[in-house]
């Protein structure tokens, strides 16, 4: 099997993923099937869509119908099955995992086989058309995203695409280098999501101020 068909066999399977965490990240605020296939597409072919703008590609949700169909089978089983789909809290982060893992290993790999690219841009758009789509669904639906939370979202991104650059160095055959893309990537992120990893914070820059009272005097004092 070409490098191609892997890419766009599990390019297929990275959608239906973001669109199942797109749809399953909305069901508590109880939309419509509409507003939850909107979402959901944002979610599904946010990272995709922006991955073929950057490298001049043919955006391929307009030309394959694949695409769309897959985002509307997912957001029908969310809308069929919402309590079955969505009884733990932590199955839209499995789903974006893959979606995660899939959209960093396709985009690498293309930008990796793209005349003139470098690797550290490969790392940058690797990474950053991987988290684009969960952090347009985030950002439409009011929640905090994954990308700025204390937890490894973008590390696994980073560490998918470096794997793959140096499978290829390695002169591996395909399609392993994407394979291995996509297994760093999500496996690491589903082990921080069940083992709850996260790096270390900054600390903050203004800590929060003690709290005050003003006495009879128009003195400020502090509680004690």
């Amino acid at each position: 099997m070409s490098l191609a068909n892997v890419i766009y066999a599990v390019d297929l399977l990275g959608t239906a993923s973001f669109a199942l965490s797109g749809a399953l990240r909305a069901v508590d605020r109880r939309p419509d099937f509409v507003g939850m296939l909107i979402l959901a597409t944002f979610a599904a072919v946010g990272g995709g869509v922006l991955r073929d703008v950057i490298l001049k590609r043919d955006i391929l949700f307009l030309h394959d119908v694949g695409y769309p169909l897959v985002v509307l089978i997912a957001v029908a089983a969310v809308c069929v099955f919402p309590f079955h789909l969505s009884k733990r809290e932590r199955t839209f982060r499995y789903f974006d995992a893959i979606g995660l893992g899939v959209f960093t290993a396709s985009t690498a790999a293309v930008t990796w086989h793209t005349p003139g690219v470098n690797a550290l841009s490969v790392l940058f758009v690797a990474t950053v058309t991987g988290c684009a789509g969960g952090v347009v669904r985030d950002l439409l639906i009011d929640k905090p995203t994954l990308v700025l939370a204390n937890e490894l979202y973008v590390t696994p991104a980073i560490l998918g695409a470096g794997a793959l650059m140096i499978a290829e160095r390695c002169g591996a055959p395909e399609p392993a280098p994407f394979v291995i893309a996509m297994l760093v990537t999500t496996v690491l992120r589903m082990c921080a999501i069940r083992f709850e990893w996260r790096l270390p914070r900054i600390p903050a820059i203004h800590p929060a101020a003690e709290p005050s009272t003003t006495t009879d005097q128009g003195q400020r004092t502090t509680d004690p």
